[in-house]
């Protein structure tokens, strides 16, 4: 195909073609080459699924005379059906790679956005080949059936327990229907191992649980320390001298202080994450220390201070770099304990490698557009794969489509942080609200993270996509902050308390969306290093709250009656600023 683009690019030269033909040409021969793949793809599962039934009633003839030659022969053929299973997959990679490139050639060549149109008009459709590329549900069935045979034949050992009946497997069963999704995105490099005594299973994952445990138990922390003081900061402020709506600086002092810290803790975890955590710890100890003296000392400098430290403490770099670890560390256990297709996988690959969009917009990288034909060689220069090095080398490496869910994250970090932090401010001057009641409110809200997170996780995320959940969230957000705004009408409680449960409960979807399209569509090179997606995300969030703080107190100069409405103007125009974003990129959020 990369031959053929030459040809057209020659003929539109010379006049022989014209570019619409060149379009319809080139689009028919694209949809043919993607039928192939689907078809040998769907041809090869035939395979594959006529072996494991011939291979289901050998197991099913030894359930009746059980032999441990034969058991010993059948699993080796299942673990050579893994074998031709991951060839499969390494099919659907090498292929993924070659359309993405393909379309990236054809745009750069022509000048023309035809990924967004080819995009379009074939993945929504309901006989869409492209989809069976995305999503090959197939091979999800033949993991599951060579996971749940392999289960029986190594575990099992004359109980009637399947991997169905114990109640530490369902997350393992999710993992593995997952698998062929997540292999086709990371480039996964396989050693051949045996698999590991159980005794060594067991201590792993203790490990990656008491890991995961210490790190949610760390980000916990850090969000205590960030709200706490919400509903109290306005009245700690008067008690020192100062006006209420000081409280910005006293909350958002602690996000400036962030976006320092997050760059040394980002730092420090490519070397060790038990050490920056300890000294987060030590660090958030002694700013917190340091706020409570204020008090007594009548001193608002110190509980700046404290506040500060708390800020240099905040390890949110280091969690969300250790968790994602983490997590793909434990899947990949879990399909060594569960399916035994995979014997170890390299776990400084699965840091290292992280998945990129099949499909990208038609703007380049930098490294791209510096050499015409980077793309005729299979594999990318070294210096190419390098990690960012920079903040200024980390920003070149964002296509249009991270810009935007990085606008959308600083969008919704930005209207939460302005619905939190003036809420006793806010109650106080509308409804004279005590600090009780304004803490039963905060606390309300929160209360409706996890049943929310569970809905949208268990049912809407496999009803709708995840773009379509992002744009959707993202105008319930707008319409929240719509509903906020105090005009003509006296405002009353239920006013408020409705309009920031939509924005509060709106953005709490959205983040997990934003987030998860935000690891789909990051470059490789982002994934690794001090200056990765984890660093460049969470100083997107901390900036958005200094700026929304820094609002808040700058807002105070003109009187509390005025405090709402110009705190919430900025949040109403980022949010229909992202809202377009996120149309004009809606294509390439794959």
């Amino acid at each position: 195909m990369k031959k053929k683009v030459k040809q057209y690019a020659h003929q539109i030269e010379v006049g022989t073609i014209d570019r619409p033909k060149v379009l319809k040409n080139f689009s028919r021969m694209l949809d043919n080459q993607i039928e192939k793949i689907v078809l040998f793809l769907l041809e090869q599962q035939g395979l594959l699924a006529s072996k494991l039934t011939k291979l289901g009633e050998q197991q099913d003839a030894l359930e009746e005379r059980p032999q441990i030659s034969k058991i010993t022969e059948l699993r080796e053929v299942y673990r050579g059906v893994g074998h031709d299973l991951l060839k499969l997959l390494f099919f659907v990679e090498m292929n993924a790679i070659g359309l993405r490139k393909i379309l990236k050639k054809f745009d750069k060549r022509f000048r023309y956005r035809f990924t967004d149109y080819y995009v379009k008009t074939r993945a929504n459709h309901p006989y869409s080949q492209l989809q069976q590329v995305f999503k090959h549900v197939g091979l999800g069935a033949v993991v599951g059936a060579v996971s749940r045979n392999l289960h029986e034949l190594q575990d099992r050992q004359g109980s009637y327990l399947s991997i169905y009946d114990s109640p530490s497997l369902p997350l393992q069963i999710n993992s593995l229907n997952k698998f062929p999704k997540l292999y086709a995105q990371h480039a996964l490099i396989m050693q051949e191992e045996l698999p590991a005594p159980i005794e060594q299973r067991i201590d792993e994952e203790k490990y990656h649980f008491m890991s995961l445990l210490l790190n949610l138990a760390n980000t916990f922390l850090y969000m205590v320390n960030t709200y706490i003081i919400v509903p109290t900061a306005d009245n700690y402020s008067m008690s020192l001298g100062a006006a209420a709506t000081v409280c910005g600086i006293v909350i958002g002092a602690m996000a400036v202080a962030q976006v320092f810290s997050s760059v040394y803790f980002s730092a420090w975890s490519n070397r060790s994450y038990f050490r920056p955590l300890v000294f987060s710890s030590i660090v958030l100890f002694m700013g917190n220390a340091l706020y409570a003296l204020a008090y007594d000392l009548n001193s608002l400098t110190v509980l700046l201070l404290g506040r500060l430290f708390c800020g240099f403490g905040s390890a949110r770099a280091v969690n969300r770099r250790m968790g994602y670890g983490c997590c793909l560390a434990r899947i990949s256990d879990m399909v060594v304990l569960s399916s035994g297709l995979i014997e170890k996988a390299e776990k400084s690959k699965l840091e290292k490698d992280i998945k990129q969009p099949l499909l990208i917009t038609s703007e380049e990288k930098k490294e791209d557009d510096e050499d015409p034909e980077a793309d005729e060689s299979e594999e990318a220069p070294d210096e190419f794969r390098q990690p960012a090095t920079s903040m200024v080398s980390a920003y070149r490496l964002l296509t249009p489509s991270v810009k935007v869910q990085l606008l959308i994250y600083f969008m919704l970090k930005y209207a939460m942080e302005i619905l939190l932090s003036e809420s006793s401010v806010v109650t106080t001057y509308y409804f004279n609200w005590s600090t009780s009641t304004v803490a039963i409110f905060l606390a309300c809200l929160g209360l409706t993270v996890l049943p929310i997170n569970i809905v949208v996780g268990s049912y809407i995320s496999n009803m709708f996509e995840d773009r379509q959940i992002l744009l959707a969230s993202e105008i319930v957000v707008c319409i929240g902050i719509l509903l906020s705004f105090n005009i003509i009408i006296p405002y009353s409680v239920p006013q408020y308390v409705c309009s920031g449960l939509i924005m509060f409960v709106s953005a709490e979807v959205l983040e997990g969306v934003n987030l998860s399209l935000l690891s789909r569509v990051m470059s490789s090179r982002l994934s690794r290093g001090t200056y990765n997606g984890g660093l460049l995300s969470t100083e997107a969030g901390t900036i958005a709250r200094v700026i929304a703080d820094a609002t808040i107190t700058v807002a105070g100069f003109f009187g509390q009656s005025q405090l709402l409405n110009i705190t919430l103007l900025p949040s109403l125009v980022i949010c229909v600023t992202s809202i377009v974003a996120t149309c004009c990129t809606y294509n390439s959020l794959y």
